[in-house]
């Protein structure tokens, strides 16, 4: 299998970041690989869109950097290979010392792609994107309490009052869901996560709903909206959001197998 093309995605903000973006660009280019280079401030969208030939993104930085790629890839069908400089890097799959080989094992065949679910969230009818991870409902104020009536299928579970609710996929299981107190998915389970962030009542607990479930958050409140840690917009009293399965899913270049249990208690311990 040929590498043609690949594109680099980097967060400045990390040290030394742009200059290891710069020397595993130039170690692609002397296999043969045109490189492309950009930073998590630009639009990775129209970049990927120029170059949808590209084999893969290979993102510099942590797990945030990640999911800011796996957004934009995952429009064009593009892959994502990981290259760890976080403290987490939970969902990067090398290091830096590991690329050359990588560049092997991909021209080689010698790698899976992992496809894990996305979830779409829509506002009034009007679509507000996709993520990987989860999307939050929170509180707008500090001294303020998130208050929505939430529906699962059809079916009205209640009226949450809390600092906010996360829905959020299996991948988002060991992220803001776990710290949460949600529960921690096995890899090939399907199925959607709802958990309440510090709820004021004690009849509302963790959900785990079917994985083609839609649900639905009636907001009584003013509070804001939020994707995978990115802001998307202030959500007011009579606005509905309904989260459900993704169509596209995120695309991961994998070397071996991933044992979730054992990143949990190497990289959150």
């Amino acid at each position: 299998m040929t590498v043609k093309k690949l594109v680099f995605f980097t967060n400045p903000n990390k040290p030394n970041a742009e200059e290891l973006m710069n020397k595993l660009a130039s170690s692609a280019r002397g296999r043969g690989i045109e490189a492309v280079e950009t930073k998590i401030h630009e639009k990775l969208d129209a970049l990927l869109d120029e170059n949808g030939d590209a084999f893969a993104v290979v993102t510099l930085g942590g797990d945030g950097t990640i999911l800011r790629a796996v957004n934009s890839a995952s429009r064009y069908g593009i892959p994502v290979l990981g290259v760890n400089m976080g403290r987490i890097g939970f969902f990067s799959e090398i290091g830096a010392e590991d690329f050359d080989r990588a560049l092997d094992k991909l021209s080689e065949g010698d790698y899976r792609l992992e496809c894990p679910a996305m979830l779409s969230c829509f506002v009034n009818g009007e679509s507000r994107g996709e993520c990987l991870n989860e999307f939050s409902i929170h509180r707008q104020e500090l001294a303020s309490i998130t208050q929505l009536r939430l529906v699962i299928d059809g079916d009205e579970v209640g009226t949450v009052m809390a600092d906010g609710l996360i829905v959020g996929t299996p991948s988002g299981s060991t992220a803001y869901t776990m710290s949460a107190g949600g529960p921690v998915v096995a890899p090939r389970l399907e199925c959607l996560l709802i958990t309440p962030i510090c709820p004021h009542s004690l009849t509302v607990r963790p959900i785990v709903a079917a994985a083609d479930s839609v649900i639905s958050a009636a907001i009584e409140c003013t509070c804001r909206l939020s994707g995978d840690g990115q802001n998307i917009r202030i959500l007011e009293p009579g606005d509905e959001v309904v989260f459900r399965r993704a169509d596209r899913t995120a695309k991961f270049i994998r070397f071996g197998d991933r044992n979730v249990f054992r990143l949990i208690r190497e990289k959150l311990k």
